[in-house]
């Protein structure tokens, strides 16, 4: 079922918004020299290429997804066609060359743009590699009630770990806390890890960059169950992609599922 909003935002807001786009999803692509990559003998120039063309996708999508909004949904421009909106999306695929599915990610891609595109230029986002992200912006900032953050992680974090962050207010949200168990005597900051009085552990600042955040990431997770009264476990895993794989198994346990 799709669910679609209209915003609260001013002319000026959706000017802005559609200037900023068109800025990012600007490339000075020419047709000649990618015509000539497939006579090219060199794996750089090529993989450039392959690079530059999935970059314009990805900026590309950010345009559909505002027309889409602008003008198709929110001047109602669809009834043009004739077409109740439902009807409408249950022929995007030939009047759009998109699934229904597709359309409510846009829609809702657009809306969360359009009313936060400023701040996120603060954090220097980039529609590249942002499409599912951007797509889940809004669920992800009603489960964590916090923009700041929501911003913060749509320009830092890969897919993955944008969508475990935002996953896990889900979870918090449809379980109990473990209050019987909560442990008061917990407390961390970067690099330090405390038991009531005791550091438990403490990181050197002469490990790596990459080391150091890895090691608080985990540490700040096991503390934080820990301190919640929950169970901390290890599992070695290949990749996030297979440790989201085991957090959802582990939820739908805990749902009864």
């Amino acid at each position: 079922m799709l669910i679609n909003t209209i915003i609260d935002a001013t002319e000026d807001e959706l000017e802005s918004a559609k200037l900023n786009a068109v800025a990012l999803s600007q490339d000075n692509i020419n047709q000649k020299s990618l015509v000539n990559l497939f006579y090219s003998e060199n794996l750089n120039e090529v993989e450039n290429g392959i690079k530059l063309l999935n970059e314009y996708s990805e900026k590309s999508w950010l345009l559909s997804a505002l027309l889409l909004y602008t003008m198709v949904y929110n001047k109602d421009l669809y009834r043009q066609s004739g077409l109740e909106w439902t009807e409408y999306i249950r022929k995007s695929r030939a009047r759009l060359g998109m699934e229904a599915r597709d359309v409510s990610e846009q829609l809702s891609a657009a809306r969360f743009y359009i009313k936060h595109h400023k701040a996120l230029i603060k954090y220097n986002w980039s529609p590249v590699g942002s499409r599912r992200k951007l797509s889940t912006a809004e669920l992800a900032l009603r489960l964590s009630n916090n923009l700041e953050q929501t911003l913060q992680h749509l320009a830092a974090d890969t897919w993955q770990d944008f969508k475990l962050w935002y996953y896990s207010f889900k979870i918090q949200k449809a379980l109990p806390k473990a209050t019987e168990n909560r442990r008061t005597d917990i407390s961390y900051s970067k690099n330090k890890y405390k038991i009531g009085d005791i550091e438990a552990v403490t990181i050197s600042k002469d490990l790596s960059k990459s080391d150091n955040e890895r090691l608080n990431k985990y540490l700040k997770q096991i503390f934080t169950a820990l301190e919640n009264g929950y169970e901390p476990a290890i599992i070695e895993v290949y990749d996030t992609k297979e440790a989201s794989v085991l957090t959802r198994l582990r939820d739908k346990y805990r749902q009864g599922k």
